[in-house]
Parts: C-alpha cells; structure tokens; sequence
C-alpha cells in the first residue's frame, strides 16, 4: 500500500478573526494551507451579521488582531466598540477585501469613492481562502495519517494538520415558532442578515428575542418603525456600553500603551483591559461608598462595571444581590413606564446570563411607540397577519425579526461530520460529556486543533485567540522540527482538564441559576443529560498555565508519533524484500498463505463472511440499545459503562446504521443466517441475546464465552486465523534458517497460536529451536495448552509470566530470547508502555517481536470481548473506546518502548474488510524515545 500524500499540510476552516490568526501562524511555519469559508468574503461570524446596530461587545484596543506590530500602528478605529462594518474594513485591510459600494460603510461616506474599495492584501494571505465553501465533514484516516475534507459539493482535500477556527458563534438559532410558513409578512433572522437593505420605515416590526443581539437591534429601529413590539422571555442586566468615537489624539494614545493594555487583558480572567479592584462589597461595608463605586463604574461602562467595582460580586451572593438590585434600580430610574421597567427587571443572580453592553437600549422603552410584551409565561405561534401568544392575544404585524442567537460553543463544530482516530464521531463522543484539554485538543482525534471552541475561557475571543493560536505553532514547530507524524492528547489529560473546567463552574453560585435561566454559555439540548458547560470560567491565566506547562514539560500530556516510524508502518512494501531477524521476508509471502477456512465450507469468501457477520452482530447491539432505553434500564456500574458508551455510539454512527439496515430484522431469521457462520456464528447466537443481560449485570459474561470450550474454538475460529498462520509461517522461515533460537510466547494462554506455530515448525514432532518458553499470568492456563500441544510436550517449557512486571524478578533472563510471539494479548494489559518494556527487555538486541492483534475495534469483537473486564484495562491510559490499537499507532508504541517500530504489517484481509494483522517489530539496542522524539542508538 503506498502512502497518500497531503494535498496541504494544514487546513483551516473559517475566514473569521481565528481563522485569519491561523492562517498567519501556518505561513510563518512555512507550511502549505488550505482555508475554507461558507462565505463569499472574511469576516467569519461578522460576515453575517450585518443587522443595524450591529458591533462588538469588546472595546477597539483589545478586540483586534494582536500578531504583528504593524497591524496596531497602520490601522485607527473610529469607535469604543467597533460597528461590524468597521470590524469587516479592519479584517479587509488584513487579508484584503472588496467591497461592493461605500455606502456600507457610514464613517467612509466623506471619501469620493463611493463605487469600489479595495484593501490590499498586507500579509498575502487571501490567495489561501476558498469563499462559498461550506464543509460538511473531516474525516481521519488511522492508515494514512491525514485529514480528509469534503465541501457540500462533494470535493475532497486532505491534509496532515486540521484546525477548525470555526468560532464560538457562528451557527444561528432556527426560528422553530408554530405557524412561522403561515406567516404572511417581512421576517428576517438578525444572526444571518440579508445583503440588501431592509426598509423599516412606518411599518409594525417585532423583535423576538432580547439577548446581545435584540439589545442592539431595539433602539436602531425604535425611531424609524411605526411600531416596535419586544417580545421577552427573561430580561437581560444590559450594562451601559458608553460608546463613543475615537479621535486622533485617543488613537495617538491607544497605540502608544497598546503593550501595557495587551498585558492587562491576558492577566485579566476575561480577557479585557481591566484592572482587579482588590476590594470586595464586604470588605468596603459602608452603603454610601458602595454606591459610589457603583456609580463609578456604571459611568466607565460595560466591563468596567463588571470587573472594576468589586471583585465578590460573582463570589458571594449577598454581594452579588447588591450590584443586581443596584441594576435594577438604575433601570426603574431610566424607563419611565413603572410596569416596563419592571419586566425590564432580571429577578435571577447578576452574571448567570452574560451581561451585554447596551447603547441607549432601556431609553428605547421610553417611546410611545415601543411596546414590551411578557412572554415568560406564554409560548407564541407565527399565524398570517403577526404573532399570537398561547394566553390568545394577537399582535398584527408587518416584519418580525427573530433576534434568537446562537448555538454557542459546540455548534459549528457538530454542523460537521468530523471524525477521528477508529471513525470516532466528536458530536457522538460530546454527547456524553463535553472533554477537551484545554479546549483545543480532543482525545481521539489525531493533529485536530480546535480554535476558539468550547473550554476556551469565557470573554473577549481575540485575547484568547493569541495565546491559543501562539500554542498551537509551537506545538506544529515542534512537530515540525523532531520529524513528528502525530499529536494526540491522552484520555487522562482530557479528563483531567475537563474535570477540572466542571469544578470551577459548579463551584460558582451563579452555575444553578445560569441553567434555570437558559444562559447561552450553558447546554440543556439533549434530554435526560445534565447540563454542559460550554466555557472556561477559571481565568485567561489559569488557563494560560495549562499550555505553557505542556511547553515546559515537553508537552507531557501529549503523545506524539515520529514522522519515520508512522511511514515506515504503512509504507509500500510491495514486492520487495525485508530483513527481520536476519531473514528476508515481504507482506505477499506471508499473505499468499492457502489457510483452510470455515467460510470455505458454506460457500463465502471470508470478506463476505465478515461483512455479514458484522451485520448480524450491528442487528443484535441495535435491540439491546433499543431495550435499554425503553424499559429505562440501568447499566452496571463498572467496566460496562465503557462498553455501554460504546455500543450507543455504535448505533448512532453512519458505519452503524449502515450495516443495521443490512442485518435480519427479526429473531428467526437472524438465527437462520448465524447457523451458516460457523463457530462466529454460534458466538454471535450465543451471545448477542444476553446482550442487555450482560450490561445489568444480571448474568456473567465469561459463562457464556467458557461453556463449551467456546472461547478456545473462537481463537481457532476464521477470525484471527490467518494472522496466526502468518506468525507460523514467519517461525518456520527464522527456524529454518538459524539454529539454537531461543522463543517465548507471551500470553499463550489455551495454545491457539502456538498449534499453529508447531503444526507448521514441527510437524513430525521434532525438535526446531533450542527453547519455546510457553507463558501466561498463572499456571491455571497451561493445563489446556498442555492438553492441546501434548503431541510436543518434550519441547515446551511451561512457566508463569506476569508481562506488566519486571521479567527479571519473575525468574527470566533479560535480553536472552530471538523471538517473542504475542497473539492478541498485549492489548489486554494495562499498560502497553509497560508491557512492551517488558519484551524489550526479554529480546536480545536484534531480536524480532511478532505481534498478532486486531487493528481495528469490529461489531463482532465488541460483542464478544466487549462485557469483560480485562477488556477495559487500558482506560487510565485513554484507552477508553477499545483497546485496540492501528498499525500506525502499534509502531509509535513500539518505538517508545525501544523496538524498531513496524518493520512489516501482514493483513488478515484486503481493504475495507481488514480488521487482524501479524506485526514484526525489532528490539534495538538504545534507551526509548522521549515523547516521540527518538534518541541516538547506542
């Protein structure tokens, strides 16, 4: 098989503030990228919304691209708080941009070019953007190590590095209202804007919705609509933005702090330019005072408010309780109507919904032509003339707006079938709970960097996108510069972040009422699981801390893959000859091997077997899912809630259904085809209907797999014969040519692999190495294997190995053995970096390991390894789907522990049936590597 060659070596989608900060840092790498934008110009999130009143909740100086000095010195903004036409001119003057008339732009009215404006491009990078391309899956490929991007036209690009910079918001709530198609008036989604202008004069307009969007939204259009109706489910704490313009001598001044403000925002724990208080509500006591500093900060605006007051206000309730009810009286002081100003109200803790910055938003109430209708009680249905609420009343209209906000956090990211390591699905994988490390890494999916997505610190997005973006280019150079394949997070490390994010939030007073209250930083989406916190709420240098110390320690928490190693497991070895263990040998001599099968026997090839058993197994995981949930059934609560995991995403998965749709749909006739399957059949019989059993934990799972010797038919069952012929048939050759070998066979277990290995070593009963040290955990294990080889009894050596501890203290030679076989054993230890130092240790320096193991988790093996414990034994070490590992993640292990990594990978069957494979793997003489970077052989 020959290895694919990226078309890029990154892709990046979107063309938003991350997105462009990405495609930097990519360059600057020196590195081929691709970007990818449903858009037809940058801007990402801002592209779209392009509503009136539409601009930042973050202030000019710290909501901008920080990566360059020149981008400071040659660009002024022109307000506080950047409008989005102002934020898409800045985006332009970075990448380059037209734009189709200058009347989109208020502040450039005074320029006689009001035709066309073109920015120039200053960092060169537009020429990377493809526009109007919306992504509809990335998907992983374990054998040739690349990303594979498909757009919604179906053209696929692949590439070694994918960083989705999708943003936090950018997929916008559908309008789901009853009767919305009956609706025969204007209705416009504020989050997806339409180009062209939108005449609001004199007509009856709703706003639905009174979140950031609807706060800007409400006072553009009170003065020009003949009636301004807002429909509110829960008010908003909307905090004075005291916006305004930025002359020459603030811009002078701006740019001349801009490093000590940068410095401020990322010690800040959101990311903005404040400065902590050091005084608390408590500490300061005195009524008046407290009113002052209030005051004070009301004044300064927005975040000022937020963080420069006092620093318990989301600490401590009580403290909390007197910044809301100063609020709250602030907007009973502007809106004059005493029943508004109280709707206006929130009741709930200052801080459990995000507080927006508001431009005259309560004054808007003030107008005789703005009305506010309570929803908070009352659903609403679209019908043909307006909006009519469940209590009856009707509201004629001429437009409503929808201001509904986002899917926040997850959103973008479960828009796209992304797909890692083992075809993992990252919306199946969030779906139990939400894990990353540090929002940026993901386990199980191999060089994904996600950019401004959940876990990411809640706050001002361009601080975070520094510090973020920074990361990941030296994480990528680092990669770059030892030669280094892969990166991936362990399970540990994600759980340990993810743990850790759950922690600070439920340790917040304010994370039960942010989930009474539908705060948007919370997800409540999927029924009958808890709520999922989308964000970071430990702080910009809590979080901070976490990269840097991955830096620090050679990013321990990480496991990388060496470039050669990752080649060398899935090179092309087509027709050409390899030295293992002193002799010549290729993937076809093995492969071409004739192995009587039992799906010779019922007319199949063993592909067809395959397929159809796999079918049967999918039908039988599909009834039990199905059976758990409708009689509301409880897993048992140990190793079973791993495979429980597993099974569900299973069925929910596109490999899944598929093969569902494929199987009998009832009991007689999926009886009638797994008699035709031979021993995998009468497994699948077997075990398949005590599928729920098994997971309540109301039977034991090894009485099924023992009775009748079933599980040591299994062993010689078609699945797994051919590797097992393929080890044989290796021994035989090394044997064949070098006398006095000394073996070892780890795990022997019932003696399955070593039948096999002696059927074809030692037909006539003679003698073919100078030791063949028959191991496994305890003598228990050897009667079977005794009974089984009795015919070579005189040439075995029977002896308890424990592979996860030292060999030397169990009575073994170190370095003192040829060849070490292992079958379908290594996988079921704790530890591979452990059990692999093991056999290291065992081999002589030059010694050959053959390794025969399952390179991909089957619906066959799910259900019939799957209920035993010992199957769950890697999960400390993120092992968590199964244990099982590809060829390519077999040679990095291997590497790390000391051996040559993949020397040779035969395969049970061609692809994408194969699923078994025989690996030879050479013990070198030198220390392992270090976290993927191999040292000098010594």
């Amino acid at each position: 098989m020959s290895k694919k060659v990226a078309d890029y070596d990154a892709i990046v989608l979107g063309a938003g503030f991350s997105g462009i900060r990405c495609l930097w840092e990519l360059n600057q790498l020196g590195l081929t990228v691709r970007c990818y934008d449903a858009a037809p110009d940058v801007g990402g999130t801002w592209y779209w919304n392009r509503y009136p009143g539409s601009r930042t909740d973050g202030e000019a100086w710290v909501y901008l691209l920080n990566f360059a000095p020149e981008l400071m010195e040659e660009w002024d903004f022109h307000e506080r708080y950047p409008s989005r036409d102002e934020i898409q001119q800045y985006l332009g003057r970075i990448v380059g941009q037209i734009f189709p008339c200058a009347r989109d732009f208020a502040w450039l009215e005074s320029r006689e070019d009001r035709l066309l404006i073109w920015e120039t491009d200053r960092y060169d990078l537009r020429k990377h953007i493809e526009f109007t391309a919306r992504i509809v899956a990335a998907h992983y490929s374990d054998s040739e190590n690349v990303w594979t991007i498909t757009t919604a036209d179906g053209v696929s690009t692949t590439c070694r590095y994918f960083l989705p910079a999708t943003g936090i918001l950018s997929i916008p709530e559908e309008p789901t209202f009853a009767g919305l198609k009956s609706y025969t008036g204007e209705w416009y989604q504020a989050s997806n804007w339409p180009a062209h202008k939108v005449d609001f004069h004199g007509k009856r307009i709703a706003v639905v919705g009174t979140g950031s969007t609807g706060v800007h939204l409400i006072p553009k259009l009170a003065p020009v609509a003949k009636e301004l109706t807002v429909f509110q489910r829960t008010p908003n704490y909307v905090l004075p933005g005291r916006n305004h313009t930025i002359d020459e001598y603030q811009a002078a001044d701006i740019k001349k702090n801009h490093d000590a403000t940068w410095e401020l925002a990322t010690t800040n724990l959101a990311g903005h330019a404040c400065k902590a208080s050091g005084r608390t509500v408590k500490g300061v006591a005195d009524a008046v005072k407290i009113r002052q500093i209030f005051d004070r900060g009301w004044e300064r605006g927005c975040f000022n408010f937020q963080m420069e007051t006092f620093d318990d206000v989301f600490m401590d309730p009580e403290s909390n309780e007197q910044a809301a009810e100063f609020i709250r009286q602030k907007i009973r002081a502007i809106v004059q109507d005493p029943g508004k100003a109280e709707l206006l109200c929130p009741k709930y803790p200052f801080g459990s919904k995000r507080p927006p910055s508001g431009h005259f938003y309560y004054e808007a109430f003030n107008r005789s032509n703005v009305k506010l209708v309570d929803i908070s009680g009352d659903d609403i249905e679209l019908y043909e003339n307006g909006i009519r609420t469940s209590s009856g009343v009707e509201h004629e209209l001429d437009m409503i707006i929808f201001a509904l906000g986002f899917n926040a956090g997850t959103g973008a990211l479960n828009e796209i079938d992304i797909r890692g390591s083992q075809d993992k699905s990252l919306k199946e994988y969030w779906t139990e709970r939400l894990g990353t490390f540090a929002g940026i890494l993901v386990s199980g999916f191999p060089n994904m960097f996600i950019v401004c997505g959940p876990h990411m610190p809640a706050g001002n997005q361009p601080t975070m996108l520094e510090i973020a973006v920074s990361w990941i280019g030296k994480t990528i150079h680092h990669m770059e510069k030892n030669k280094l394949a892969q990166v991936k997070v362990t399970e540990k490390a994600v759980d340990a972040w993810s743990t850790h994010a759950d922690e600070i939030w439920n340790s917040a007073f304010i994370s039960g009422p942010a989930v009474e209250n539908r705060s948007w930083f919370v997800d409540r989406r999927i029924p009958g699981k808890r709520p999922k916190i989308m964000f970071y709420f430990g702080g910009v240098q809590n979080w901070k801390s976490w990269l840097e110390n991955e830096i620090n320690t050679s990013w321990a928490s990480m496991e990388f893959t060496p470039l050669a190693v990752a080649d060398k497991a899935e090179e092309d070895t087509s027709g050409r000859d390899i030295s293992i263990g002193g002799v010549s040998i290729t993937p076809e001599m093995l492969e071409s091997a004739v192995v009587p099968l039992q799906s010779d026997e019922i007319g199949m090839s063993p592909a067809e077997k395959f397929n159809v058993g796999s079918a049967a197994c999918a039908r039988y995981i599909d009834w039990a899912v199905k059976e758990m949930h409708d009689g509301g059934l409880a897993v048992r609560n140990d190793h079973r809630a791993h495979w429980w995991k597993v099974l569900k995403r299973f069925v929910k998965s596109g490999s899944g259904r598929a093969l569902i749709q494929q199987s009998p749909d009832t009991k007689d006739k999926l009886d009638q085809l797994t008699s035709k399957l031979g021993i995998e059949g009468e497994a699948i019989a077997r075990i398949g209907p005590e599928l729920v059993r098994m997971l309540t934990g109301q039977t034991n799972p090894l009485f099924h797999v023992l009775k009748d010797d079933l599980l040591f038919r299994m062993y010689l069952s078609d699945e797994g014969a051919r590797p097992n012929r393929y080890v044989a048939d290796y021994t035989k050759i090394l044997t064949s040519q070098k006398e006095d070998l000394r073996i070892l066979e780890v795990g022997a277990g019932t003696g399955g692999t070593t039948f096999q290995v002696f059927q074809a070593c030692s037909p006539n009963g003679g003698p073919f190495c100078s030791e063949y040290m028959y191991t496994d955990v305890s003598n228990g294990f050897f009667k079977t294997g005794q009974t089984t080889l009795k015919r070579w009894e005189g040439l075995l050596t029977f002896k308890p190995l424990n592979v996860e501890n030292d060999a030397a203290t169990q009575g073994f030679d170190e370095h003192a053995y040829d060849l070490v076989i292992a079958a379908n054993v290594v996988h079921a230890t704790t530890s591979l970096t452990k059990s692999l130092g093991t056999i290291h240790k065992l081999l002589k320096p030059g010694g050959v390991l053959g390794l025969v193991e399952l390179t991909r988790l089957t619906p066959y093996f799910n259900i019939a390894f799957g209920s035993l414990s010992g199957w769950w034994l890697g999960v400390d070490e993120g092992r968590t789907e199964s244990p099982l590992q590809s060829a390519e993640q077999w040679s990095g292990q291997l590497q790390k522990a000391g051996f040559s990594g993949v020397d040779l990978v035969a395969y049970d069957l061609p692809e994408p049936e194969r699923h078994s494979a025989l690996l030879l793997s050479t013990a070198l003489a030198a220390v392992p590597a270090t976290n993927g970077v191999a040292p000098p052989v010594t």
